[in-house]
């Protein structure tokens, strides 16, 4: 592969420095207005404007896995011996995930299919709640209709993320604030600190081992052995919300160039299949709450299908069991990226 040309290298960092500008604005307009997960929502909601209006954004390839390592390493120093006094219950609430997921992918399906005009490979990939890059991948090789596959799951991610924030914590009746049950610290450096670079060596061990999301899992493992041992990290505010902005601007970057005309069209479908998965997953949360006793917040956020990343920093975010939410969500993610071609060859038949 050839170097990149300087004339790539200059628009590649111009992309990043006006994705870093944009996401302090809209972060800081944000967390003006009080919006809760400011840093979050605000980047995205301006990303995705400026992307829509034909300005590209790029955050590197190394930021974003910084990242994703970050959340790890903040998820594993949530890691108390209390967290697996409910680990019996795993099992039967995993059981009834999977059931859930079944269920909301075929009701997605055949919304995509009955009222959104989709063929029937492209209805069942837009239904299949996994990775936003994997399955979309998956199905445009074998034959999907790319721009309406991709929009579906984008569309699904951001609502989710977009949503379910503001709705919690007015239900739980919670103030705006980022830090809310998360481990941080308004000290400039926070509080131990020096585990952070334990992500590098942590991410790369769990990439040998193919273990999922290496980046994440690895310094998720890692800071979880070290809280056990009595060393639990505390973020400074700054650099959670450092976080905060890299995914939601890298998430609102991908709007770049979608043609207005699919984003109304193929968009309200997906805006609706959304409410369809969401209002699906609701039920699954409260059957998990009812037989399980798992608290429903817990529940909600351990079922709902955004983004593996995203999911687990909302639940740090906000207090919500972390570790049990993280789980259920690593669960989905291993077994649709797994099964994913396997049900497209089976369900998805020709395009058409």
């Amino acid at each position: 592969m050839s170097p990149p040309t300087p004339g790539a290298r200059r628009e590649s960092y111009s992309g990043f420095f006006r994705a870093w500008g944009i996401g302090l604005v809209g972060g800081g307009l944000a967390s003006w207005a009080g919006i809760p997960l400011a840093w979050m929502l605000g980047p995205l909601f301006a990303a995705m404007l400026i992307s829509l209006a034909g300005i590209s954004l790029s955050m590197p390839s190394p930021l974003r896995i910084g990242s994703r390592g970050m959340v790890g390493m903040l998820l594993g120093s949530a890691v108390t011996p209390e967290t697996f006094e409910r680990v019996s219950q795993w099992p039967f609430s995993l059981m009834l995930m999977v059931l859930g997921l079944l269920l909301m992918s075929v009701l997605t399906a055949s919304y995509y299919r009955c009222i959104g005009g989709f063929d029937r490979l492209s209805a069942v990939s837009a239904s299949l709640p996994g990775a936003i890059s994997n399955i979309p991948a998956i199905a445009i090789r074998m034959g999907a209709n790319g721009p309406k596959v991709v929009l579906s799951h984008l569309a699904r991610v951001t609502l989710v993320i977009m949503v379910v924030p503001p709705l919690y914590m007015a239900w739980q009746g919670l103030d705006a604030g980022l830090e809310r049950g998360n481990p941080t610290s308004w000290n400039l450096l926070g509080e131990h600190l020096w585990i952070l670079p334990a992500a590098l060596p942590a991410g790369f061990l769990a990439r040998r081992l193919s273990l999922p999301v290496p980046e994440m899992i690895g310094p998720m493992i890692a800071a979880s052995i070290l809280s056990l041992m009595g060393y639990r990290l505390a973020l400074p505010e700054w650099l959670l919300a450092g976080t905060f902005l890299v995914l939601g601007t890298t998430i609102g970057a991908r709007f770049y160039r979608m043609p207005l005309s699919l984003l109304v069209g193929t968009g309200r479908h997906a805006l609706l299949a959304t409410l369809v998965t969401l209002a699906t997953a609701v039920a699954v949360a409260v059957v998990m709450h009812t037989v399980l006793g798992v608290p429903l917040a817990v529940a909600l956020l351990a079922v709902i299908p955004g983004g593996l990343a995203e999911m687990a920093l909302l639940a740090a975010a906000l207090g919500v069991d972390p570790v049990f939410v993280t789980f259920h969500q690593i669960a989905r993610s291993i077994l649709l990226n797994a099964l994913a071609p396997f049900v497209l060859r089976l369900f998805g038949g020709r395009s058409g």
